[in-house]
């Protein structure tokens, strides 16, 4: 199944970084600290990863838009990254995430799909 992984594009500025936290650890329970230090590296701060159409779809896609949302009107730009079934993230090049970037638009088509292509 297709797994994805979100980070921010920047790194937050500090103004944010304690709201977007707390908020990150009332939606997927992270911690404050670790959340926050991967809020200020930015790209290479992967604060949350999921495989796509499992059992808890329906719960994962609320938790995802929930998300998007949050960040869209904080104004805080998202880098997300999208693999296939049959990919593993080791084949991730950090220096070249391009091939597998999507935007925030193509992971909500992703969301209101099903894993066999139907809607």
């Amino acid at each position: 199944m297709a797994q994805i992984t979100i980070s921010c594009s920047i790194p937050v500025p500090d103004d944010d970084v304690a709201d977007v936290s707390e908020f990150l650890h009332k939606l997927v329970g992270r911690s404050r600290v670790s959340t926050a230090r991967m809020l200020r590296m930015g790209e290479t701060g992967c604060f949350y990863t999921c495989p796509l159409y499992t059992d808890e779809h329906v719960k994962l896609s609320r938790l995802i838009r929930r998300m998007l949302a949050f960040f869209e009107a904080k104004a805080i730009p998202l880098t997300i990254l999208k693999i296939g079934a049959q990919d593993s993230w080791y084949e991730v090049d950090p220096e070249r995430r391009d091939p597998w970037k999507i935007s925030p638009q193509a992971l909500l088509a992703l969301l209101d799909a099903t894993p066999d292509g139907g809607a």
